[in-house]
């Protein structure tokens, strides 16, 4: 992982948290389940289960500050004890499996606010829009590394611009040393990420280009 990896920013810029495993997932949530779904929260649980030293993590989706979490098509208010820091081995791990597909939709909010037109380009900009079409509940590795990528440079554009409006504009906008490419354009490559992280490195630090 880079120096200087906010494990917790990233985690929050795509919408995930970790839990640890739960031993009801099946369970009727607090909430009940979403209107239409089938009660296979279990099975879908186990797609976003990711092994670590002590056990195994659960990758769910964060509600809104109250300690809310999807587990599959349930939700659930969880003690604060349940969560497990964010870190980049887990976050690694979360991208290795698969993130939830909600991922790549909080991250398109992120940088588009609540514009849903420009919500579903930056997405498609990220994953191909009849693929993305596929991806009822789950992203491929590929495409989840390419949601981390976003996130990632968001946070740092973030911190070293000085405000999520900024990093939106920086994000979105052709940059001269990026062969005109907007950033999250030049995220669908290693290298094109890496390009984009010198750029930021040197508008925090004042380092000469």
């Amino acid at each position: 992982m880079p120096a200087g990896y906010d494990a917790q920013a990233i985690a929050e810029a795509m919408g995930i948290a970790f839990v640890r495993s739960l031993t009801q997932e099946a369970a009727p949530a607090q909430d009940g389940p979403a209107r239409g779904a089938r009660s296979n929260a279990g099975g879908d649980s186990e797609r976003f289960r990711i092994k670590v030293d002590d056990g195994s993590v659960l990758v769910v989706e964060i509600g809104d500050g109250d300690g809310g979490v999807r587990i599959g098509p349930f939700r659930r208010t969880l003690e604060k004890e349940r969560f497990r820091p964010p870190s980049p081995a887990l976050i690694e791990k979360a991208v290795e499996v698969g993130l939830p597909r909600s991922a790549l939709r909080h991250v398109a909010e992120k940088l588009a606010g609540e514009d849903k037109a420009k919500i579903a380009a930056l997405e498609w900009g990220v994953v191909p829009k009849t693929t993305l079409l596929r991806r009822e509940r789950q992203l491929s590795s590929q495409e989840s590394e390419r949601t981390e990528r976003v996130a990632r440079l968001f946070v740092h554009a973030r911190r070293a611009l000085g405000s999520d409006e900024e990093a939106r504009q920086f994000m979105t906008t052709p940059h001269s040393l990026l062969d005109g490419r907007s950033p999250i354009d030049a995220a669908r490559t290693d290298l094109g990420t890496r390009r984009t992280e010198q750029v930021l490195n040197a508008l925090e630090y004042g380092l000469a280009l």
